[in-house]
């Protein structure tokens, strides 16, 4: 296994890293849709909150030297289930045509008073023989 981490990103909080790659997967750790070093974060609506959380998963699949259409299932927590068409579009904007499998489930009080938080199984692609 090896662990990837990423500079554009604060060091994690707590006793994890930003992704950890086992074989041709990567495993990304939940991020939030706000930075508590950020407290303006915290008064972004649901939409601008998944759009950042979304340019962050990016961050970390940049430093693993992947794109977007390499993610193959996106979990998605929000706290209110009326969240979900902002998600849905931000999802839409961030992927495009790319469609992974992805579980949304309303669950209340994510970290930093966060309305959305995802994570991510990525693909590596296999070489080319």
């Amino acid at each position: 296994m090896q662990v990837v981490t990423t500079p554009d990103l604060p060091p994690p909080a707590g006793h994890y890293a930003h992704a950890v790659r086992a074989g041709g997967l990567l495993f990304i750790s939940g991020l939030l849709g706000v930075r508590p070093e950020e407290p303006g974060d915290q008064l972004l609506d649901a939409g601008a909150q998944a759009a950042a959380v979304l340019r962050r998963l990016g961050r970390v699949l940049a430093a693993a030297g992947l794109e977007g259409h390499h993610v193959a299932r996106l979990g998605v927590y929000v706290t209110d289930v009326t969240h979900w068409v902002a998600v849905n579009a931000a999802c839409a904007a961030y992927f495009g045509p790319h469609r992974p499998a992805r579980t949304i489930l309303t669950c209340p009080g994510l970290h930093h008073a966060s309305l959305i938080e995802v994570d991510a199984v990525a693909v590596f692609p296999e070489p080319v023989a």
